[in-house]
């Protein structure tokens, strides 16, 4: 009977390895190029806040390097879990965070940026390539 218990813990242990191994390689490139679209105000002070913004993201392996009227080429990690969700928080220049949460779907981004009293909703299309 533990001969038997046993064979089932390493081959458990040896699953969950797999899947860790298989976890960051899945969407390592899979979600490689660049996308583009718009950002829209979904809350805060139209005085601060733009209304509508162009943005363009570059994801490449681990990394999401986006652009808009606030930020010029800032990258940040790109860690997508299985099902292309990703969240990650971005340190301002001037000391400010922004928090940005989205999701990957096949050709499409669509995310929520919070940033300070302002929060957009992205939603970009991958180009072709």
């Amino acid at each position: 009977m533990s001969h038997h218990h046993s064979s089932r813990l390493v081959s458990a242990i040896c699953g969950m390895m797999g899947l860790a191994v298989a976890g960051p390689t899945l969407g390592a490139d899979a979600y490689d190029g660049t996308y583009t679209g718009t950002r829209v105000l979904t809350k805060g002070p139209d005085q601060t806040c733009p209304a509508t913004d162009d943005v363009s993201v570059t994801i490449h392996g681990e990394t999401l390097t986006f652009t808009n009227r606030s930020y010029r080429n800032e990258t940040i990690m790109f860690a997508p879990r299985q099902d292309g969700s990703f969240g990650e928080i971005v340190a301002g220049a001037g000391g400010g965070a922004s928090f940005i949460s989205g999701r990957v779907t096949g050709n499409v981004i669509d995310a929520d940026v919070t940033n300070g009293p302002c929060e957009h909703h992205w939603h970009l299309t991958k180009r072709a390539q």
